[in-house]
């Protein structure tokens, strides 16, 4: 039992860990080529609206490849002082859109097949929700957050040569990574213990039955169940439901949305050990219960605008 979980948290570890290192070395070399100033206009319109320091854009447009290396990034230009606690929050909370985004290479070869429009639906809904939090986060930015100027920051520095800049960010990245590391391998084992003894499972068990009090058919409930366990396996049952006319597309989209609110408590056993190990177990768990708060609360709002005016 416990060789299973270590097995299952070392194969997690050498997916994410990878990711992690290269955040933390991207975000010394930027730095050292003072290579932010050459980036800023692309992400200039978030940064200014939201009152985020251009680094902070750095990292987002780095999300679109790795959301692990983005978060990174930010934790080591916190650590370096470049953004404070509050950038810090705003920012890792911006950085999930873009993963969001780029979900769809994962999601759509699997649910136009099982789902077709529906599917597409489905997935634009979830988009929606993305966009809205990723919106509201900024205007609490801009709120929160005093305004600055940027332009006014950028000014000519020496850059060192390539070679020397990526040795100098070898070292200053090892200390951050071996501290990620400490914190994070412990918890990914803990985590994963957990999950073999059956913690989560037992946990979807008990919130199973929450789905009756949601718009969503009584046919839909397998759905949900399937939900707990495997998306695809989800998709595919709510695609028989569709195609021999037990449910409607409209049922789908809403219970598959009940479905991922329900089945958070369990899909939450993977973002564990990923923002506490890279963010630290304070401002880790207060990031991951922010998000998935705000993102639970959408999602239900969403699911009432549509129960009621689809």
């Amino acid at each position: 039992m416990i060789e299973d979980a270590l097995i299952s948290a070392l194969k997690y570890l050498l997916w994410i860990v990878p990711f992690i290192i290269l955040g933390v070395v991207l975000a010394e070399l930027i730095m050292a080529l003072k290579f932010v100033n050459k980036i800023m206009w692309i992400t200039k319109p978030i940064t200014k609206f939201a009152h985020l320091r251009k680094e902070c854009g750095a990292t987002f447009l780095t999300a679109f490849a790795s959301p692990a290396a983005a978060n990174a990034m930010l934790m080591e230009f916190y650590n370096k002082k470049t953004i404070d606690k509050k950038e810090l929050f705003i920012s890792s909370l911006v950085n999930s859109f873009p993963g969001i985004v780029m979900h769809w290479k994962y999601m759509l070869p699997a649910l136009v097949p099982l789902l077709g429009v529906t599917g597409l639906i489905y997935f634009g809904v979830l988009m929606a929700v993305g966009f809205i939090k990723t919106f509201v986060v900024l205007v609490a930015g801009r709120v929160l957050l005093p305004k600055r100027n940027d332009d006014s920051e950028i000014t000519k520095e020496k850059r060192p040569p390539v070679k020397e800049a990526f040795e100098i960010c070898l070292r200053t990245s090892k200390k951050t990574i071996i501290k990620i590391l400490k914190l994070m391998i412990p918890i990914t084992i803990i985590v994963f213990i957990l999950i073999d003894i059956g913690v989560f499972d037992m946990l979807a068990g008990y919130l199973s039955g929450a789905a009756g009090y949601f718009p969503i058919p009584a046919d839909g409930l397998p759905v949900i169940a399937a939900q707990f366990a495997n998306s695809i396996a989800a998709w595919t049952i709510a695609g028989n439901l569709l195609s021999e006319g037990v449910i409607s597309s409209k049922d789908v989209v809403l219970t598959l949305m009940v479905g991922s609110v329900l089945s958070e408590i369990v899909n939450i056993r993977h973002s564990i050990p990923y923002y506490l190990g890279i963010f630290g177990a304070k401002f880790g768990m207060l990031i991951l219960v922010i998000a998935t708060v705000l993102r639970n609360v959408l999602t239900i709002l969403m699911i009432i605008v549509l129960a009621l005016w689809w």
